[in-house]
């Protein structure tokens, strides 16, 4: 295996020596043969930051424009340029009269569904039992909670407004951690995205900040990446400061931030910097489902947030801060104040999130079935109706045991650990009870607890 990555590797790097030798030789030459000053770069090989920082820093263009979207899904907004201002076919002087003003300037990434402040209540809604929120209308107290999580090395959760267009999260659909911190890129890759741990993080900075810590290029724009498409190097000097953000060899594929562009976004950053003297974070896609896109929706954002199983500090979603609630221990036993004799708070009987199919698999060796060995059988569950469920990425849950499928089967609102238990450790009436029992029942009673507990943090129950 190793023989085989190390294959991989080289022709990969190869691939990319290629590329960026052939693309440097070409657009350099129509430079030459054009007079031209500005680059624009567009198709699916835009995608590619570090080409597209060669391009933009050592063939000496003025400015250099790469979409958002530069690859096919960007083709839409083109067939939109060309029905309103480059229709030949429609009579000249109907076109002028009728046609909009051309677009001044490159159009907003953040141009995806706007969700509805009754979409993100509705999402809260159906995972209130597993959530803690708070509404929030100020932004600035809403920044000042965010910045407060990412100083302490927690990672954030930020939806707010459309979506991007295009493949990058810019600020609107990110997860967000502290870009000082080294350890951040292993526990962002492996818990919280679940992914190789060696994948790299992008910066999002301040633009007017960004010469002083990026090698951009003599006379470059300061808002060189807008849309996350360049790579440039970490000045040396700044490397150790930001670790979490500076790969391997030292570059970065950084996102510029302007005021312009988003002021919410833009005011993170810019507390951050004022707090920690460094003018940027960690941005990353918002996503911890393996396989799955970029979230879209406030229920994808909330189910993506408790799929992250708390890897994710905080979400903020539209006004709202949201953290994940600790399960009610006593409410769940029954333990509570006591006034007199009387107990207060009796326990709380869990109840299912919604109905439940059952699938059991096991394996046959030499034509012996092994379904009664807890080593070769397995059940998994699926339940549609719980805030965690994906049709696609984790429609099927394992159980641990037969214990655990029993513990969801009853969980009908009704039947409380107490009645579990007496379910569990039911004994004949003339049978004494030894020692060896009451160890037994301890074991038994650990057991459901932890199960319960777990059902609960993968929103199979509730109570």
């Amino acid at each position: 295996p190793a023989k085989v990555a190390l294959e991989a590797i080289s022709l990969a790097a190869r691939m990319q020596e290629d590329l960026e030798d052939v693309a440097m030789d070409f657009v350099r030459h129509f430079k030459e043969k054009t007079g031209e000053t500005n680059l624009c770069l567009a198709g699916g090989v835009a995608l590619n930051s570090v080409l597209n920082g060669r391009l933009s820093r050592e063939l000496g263009f003025e400015n250099t424009f790469i979409p958002p979207y530069p690859g096919d899904d960007g083709i839409a907004i083109g067939c939109c340029a060309y029905g309103l201002y480059g229709n030949t076919n429609l009579d000249e002087a109907d076109r002028a009269r009728n046609a909009p003003p051309v677009w001044e300037g490159p159009l907003s990434p953040y141009m995806g569904p706007a969700p509805t402040e009754a979409d993100v209540r509705m999402a809260i809604e159906r995972a209130s039992p597993w959530l803690e929120v708070e509404t929030v209308r100020k932004d600035e107290v809403r920044i000042d909670r965010i910045v407060t999580e990412l100083e302490a090395g927690g990672i954030v959760g930020l939806y707010q407004g459309r979506s991007e267009m295009g493949p990058r999260a810019l600020g609107h659909r990110s997860i967000l951690a502290d870009p000082r911190t080294k350890s951040v890129v292993r526990f962002m890759n492996e818990i919280v995205k679940k992914r190789e741990s060696f994948r790299p993080f992008a910066p999002s900075v301040l633009a007017e900040e960004a010469p002083a810590w990026f090698d951009l290029g003599d006379g470059a724009d300061i808002n060189v990446s807008p849309y996350m498409s360049i790579t440039a190097n970490v000045k040396e000097d700044k490397r150790k400061l930001i670790p979490a953000v500076t790969h391997i060899d030292g570059s970065s594929r950084l996102q510029t931030v302007t005021k312009e562009s988003d002021p919410f976004y833009y005011e993170v950053i810019s507390k951050f910097f004022r707090r920690t003297k460094v003018p940027m974070v960690l941005n990353t896609s918002f996503n911890t489902i393996p396989g799955e896109p970029i979230v879209e929706t406030p229920s994808d954002a909330v189910r993506s947030f408790l799929n992250s199983m708390g890897s994710v500090d905080m979400l903020i979603l539209g006004d709202y801060v949201i953290t994940r609630k600790v399960p009610d221990v006593k409410a769940l036993l029954g333990e509570g104040r006591m006034q007199g004799t009387q107990l207060l708070q009796a326990a709380t009987a869990p109840k299912r999130s919604g109905p439940v199919f059952f699938e059991s698999k096991f394996d046959v060796e030499q034509g012996v079935t092994k379904a009664d060995d807890p080593d070769y059988a397995r059940t998994q569950v699926r339940m549609p109706a719980r805030p965690m469920h994906h049709e696609e990425k984790n429609n099927w849950f394992e159980l641990l045991d037969e214990l655990e499928g029993e513990l969801l089967s009853v969980c009908d609102g009704k039947t409380d650990i107490n009645d579990m238990m007496a379910f569990f450790t039911a004994r004949p009436v003339d049978q004494k009870a030894t020692p060896e029992f009451y160890d037994d029942t301890r074991t038994i009673f650990e057991q459901i607890s932890r199960r319960l507990m777990r059902l609960y943090q993968h929103t199979f129950i509730s109570w």
